[in-house]
């Protein structure tokens, strides 16, 4: 298993000054290399599946990119195997080797904890690249911890200073801008050839910090095998159009498609009046919303903090059961589908008899309540027996904790 919290990730990978920084919130704004021996990171990084590229390429089964990074941006995917597309002279990427590392999600869920951020909002990446190749001069939309495994290469890096806090998708030199990137400058888009780079030897044990828009390109000097840690948290942009959206589909005017919308059509001024008076209202809606709703949370962060407002909807195709033990105690086992469509058991515990009842009255709820309404329902049933309860059947994906404010 990887170590615990207690061990502090950042410490075994960065700088102390760049894991205070992290710590405080502060997001360095360069790129910064630390180097050392393997036997410093994390133990989940120092597993036989990950000590070299060809052990990691035994167990690895999911999605695999390749190309000539030094002599094409382009890369293409692959059903083949990643070491011999590697002995072949390509460079390798790895898209998710989290599943096939013992500890690797739980790795993950412990750094985004220390790092403050989303859960879900890192992954773990490699790239392998033969002497004389690498990896094409661009910048990403993401943070990255770069880590040095087997073999050697440099890396070339400078600052982009024309989008500050760049979102999307990456670009570099002979790559397609996205559309986003158009409302992110209204100059010349960013250029490569107009910064001076910083060279940074990598060998195995060396650890790179690379902020968003950090323009980068590498070439190994050696065989080279390097794993990833990609940071991408929501931006507030991100929380915004989530809760906007719910916040918006509440209302009909807003859901209502747009017919009679062209200039030259008969129905477009009616069309027109309509967008005008939504959107007269819309200062009263954005109105409640407050930034805390705007900070991400998970599921189980949601449903540690229920309280009298906490608002919840059934999920109409969980199930859930009760099944008397004693005169106290109620087995309690709830069934919900999987993205597959898959009923999976979600739940199996046991629980107070006495909430046997505000079991059969969730059960029969078909719209939105409120943790108020249960309690007032329950007045005999304690409020933290009531919200344990909640929170249980929310994580088990029988309840939705909406996380959207009320029209």
């Amino acid at each position: 298993m990887p170590e615990s919290l207690s061990t502090r990730h950042l410490d075994r990978l960065l700088s102390p000054e760049l894991a205070d920084s992290f710590r405080r919130g502060i997001v360095p704004a360069d790129a910064a290399a630390t180097h050392g021996t393997l036997d410093r990171l994390p133990e989940v990084l120092r597993q036989p599946q990950l000590a070299n590229f060809g052990a990691l390429s035994r167990a690895y089964r999911g999605p695999i990119a390749f190309g000539r990074g030094l002599r094409f941006p382009q890369v293409f995917d692959a059903n083949a195997n990643a070491f011999n597309l590697r002995q072949s002279g390509l460079t390798v990427y790895l898209r998710d080797i989290a599943p096939y590392a013992v500890g690797g999600h739980a790795f993950l869920r412990e750094l985004e904890t220390e790092l403050g951020i989303a859960q879900g909002s890192a992954r773990l990446t490699a790239f392998s690249s033969p002497y004389d190749d690498g990896v094409a001069c661009h910048y990403d939309a993401e943070e990255v911890i770069s880590i040095q495994m087997e073999g050697s290469k440099t890396f070339h890096v400078a600052r982009m200073g024309e989008i500050p806090q760049p979102y999307g998708s990456q670009f570099g030199p002979g790559m397609a801008a996205s559309d986003d990137m158009y409302a992110q400058t209204r100059e010349a888009f960013p250029d490569a050839s107009r910064v001076a780079f910083d060279a940074v030897p990598m060998t195995p044990g060396s650890v790179i910090f690379l902020p968003r828009g950090t323009w980068h390109k590498t070439e190994a000097t050696q065989d080279s095998y390097s794993i990833s840690i990609v940071l991408r948290p929501p931006t507030l942009l991100d929380t915004l159009q989530q809760q906007l959206n719910g916040l918006l589909l509440q209302h009909a005017g807003w859901r209502a498609p747009l017919y009679g919308s062209r200039d030259d059509h008969a129905g477009a001024t009616a069309a027109h009046d309509a967008a005008a008076q939504l959107l007269a209202a819309l200062p009263d809606s954005l109105s409640r919303l407050r930034a805390l709703d705007l900070m991400p949370r998970s599921t189980e962060e949601r449903a540690a903090a229920i309280d009298q407002s906490s608002r919840f909807r059934r999920i109409p195709t969980s199930r859930v059961q009760t099944a008397p033990r004693n005169r106290i105690a109620m087995g309690l086992t709830v069934t919900a589908w999987d993205r597959d469509w898959v009923t999976r058991t979600t739940l199996e515990t046991d629980a107070p008899a006495s909430l046997e009842r505000v079991i059969r009255w969730l059960d029969e709820r078909n719209s939105e309540f409120t943790f108020t309404e249960v309690e007032r329902e329950f007045p005999s049933v304690r409020s933290v027996d009531l919200r344990q309860l909640l929170g249980l059947l929310a994580r088990a994906q029988y309840l939705r904790l909406l996380d959207f404010p009320a029209a």
